[in-house]
């Protein structure tokens, strides 16, 4: 599961973070100096 998890993730524009196979970035983020803090209901 974690293998399909990676495969699919890099097919679509995220890098792993190796320490924490969860944690994924996206590589071309469109906001990246935006801090966004707002209510999600």
């Amino acid at each position: 599961n974690r293998m399909l998890l990676y495969t699919l993730m890099d097919k679509y524009g995220f890098k792993n973070l190796a320490e924490e196979w969860w944690h994924y970035t996206l590589i071309n983020e469109p906001y990246p100096n935006t801090y966004f803090d707002f209510i999600i209901e």
